[in-house]
């Protein structure tokens, strides 16, 4: 179905500077109001793992977001979001403010009709889409603000929420910098004299607040590619795309990168609006379940939610069940390795350059799995599990009889009553 928009630029002056404004202005404040006290609770807190599918969807595919917390989907219906619901995921619906094909109905409208929409380059052509090497080479790019453009996009959101989603996936939330669509006189702005920053900021302030008037459980997530200040406090979370892996290069990031992207948004990301991880595997020379266990473990450590877009297949069918619960404390970075404590389990990398052993304390957690094994951990004579791991590794221990008392009680773990000894590494 293509949604039926009159350009606003094509309605009469008179009565686009009064009635519209005016209407638009009252609406706008309304919402606004409704969702403003809303964003101290964020829908995604808590949220350990989500994921994702990209185009067609079928019931098999479907079946993979059993019980995941949070699944975005591309293209969906009325019937597969309450499908996907009665598996037990929310689905964030995926969209974009960036780009259209020129030339073919994509998400309900057809860009060659509404030629205002497009940003215009300083030598007067469409702006064209920064993924002109792939499939989409045709695509232009669109204008936040152009009157018209912002229009469509609240239409298109109306519509999105309209069919049940629990919110909004935007992706490639990296607008052209600078559209000259006045100078060459193709389109008005909203806001003369004001770069795509900041017309694209304002209109994710308004499709938050359209967003949040269905529930302020319903949440909104930007991919950028990596997390931009921009977009802080206009969404609920922020997508770190190919995160360490990638289909794009065949080696993972350096440890140094890993660390940065933790210290510059790890404590906001679990105070304030979550990162989402997203690795896709299967694209170096190590086997795909060591890059998941690696790429998760960091994720975790660093205060992200991790995903992979199914990419781990069956290699990381076991972390899309996995539950750790709430940390207990920061990530301590050791002798050779880097850790962290959950009320359900325990998350380590070791660094690329050197392995480590460690102890874990069979006092403090009698029962122990090594999820990457799928094995029960066992104890030596002196009351310890004694971990060695290679460098490079990520691994994930849990404790599930602590993380169903947390869970139940949704308290931190009930220790035992021995003298607590902590984790030691000594290699």
């Amino acid at each position: 179905m293509v949604l039926s928009i009159t350009s606003l630029t094509q309605l009469p002056v008179r009565s686009w500077r009064f009635s519209t404004i005016k209407a638009l202005s009252c609406t706008l404040a309304l919402l606004l109001t409704t969702a403003c006290a809303g964003y101290a609770s964020n829908p995604l807190k808590n949220t350990e793992i989500c994921n994702g599918i990209y185009g067609n969807w079928n019931n098999t595919t479907l079946e993979q977001t059993r019980d995941m917390p949070l699944t975005m989907l591309s293209h969906p219906s009325v019937s597969s979001i309450a499908m996907a619901h009665n598996l037990g995921t929310r689905v964030l619906t995926y969209c974009t403010f960036y780009q259209a094909p020129p030339n073919a109905v994509y998400q309900n409208a057809l860009a060659s009709e509404h030629p205002d929409w497009v940003c215009v380059q300083p030598n007067g052509t469409f702006g064209i889409s920064v993924f002109a090497h792939t499939n989409e080479s045709s695509w232009v790019t669109m204008c936040p603000n152009s009157f018209g453009y912002r229009s469509y996009v609240l239409k298109l959101v109306k519509f999105l929420m309209d069919q049940g989603a629990d919110g909004l996936f935007i992706d490639n939330a990296h607008p052209d910098i600078v559209c000259e669509g006045p100078r060459f006189g193709m389109h008005q702005h909203i806001y003369p004299g004001q770069g795509n920053i900041y017309a694209y900021r304002k209109l994710l302030e308004e499709v938050q607040a359209l967003v949040k008037s269905y529930g302020q459980d319903k949440a909104i997530v930007v991919n950028p590619g990596a997390p931009q200040d921009s977009w802080t406090g206009v969404c609920d979370g922020q997508m770190l795309e190919s995160y360490i892996c990638s289909w794009d290069w065949n080696n993972r990031w350096t440890e140094d990168k890993i660390l940065d992207y933790q210290k510059q948004w790890g404590v906001s990301s679990e105070t304030d609006a979550p990162i989402i991880a997203l690795s896709y595997l299967g694209f170096t020379r190590n086997a795909i379940r060591d890059d998941a266990f690696y790429t998760y473990a960091w994720a975790k450590l660093s205060g992200f939610i991790w995903a992979d877009w199914f990419t781990g297949k069956t290699a990381a069918s076991d972390l899309y069940k996995v539950r750790t619960g709430q940390p207990t404390g920061p990530m301590q970075t050791l002798n050779g390795y880097y850790l962290r404590e959950f009320t359900g389990g325990l998350v380590v990398t070791t660094s690329q350059s050197k392995g480590a052993t460690f102890r874990l304390d069979a006092i403090d957690h009698p029962t122990v799995t090594d999820v990457y094994t799928g094995k029960l951990l066992r104890s030596n004579r002196s009351g310890y599990y004694e971990i060695t791991l290679k460098s490079g590794q990520g691994r994930v221990y849990t404790y599930p009889s602590e993380l169903k008392v947390a869970s139940n009680h949704r308290t931190k773990v009930n220790r035992s009553l021995a003298p607590h000894r902590s984790i030691l590494a000594f290699y």
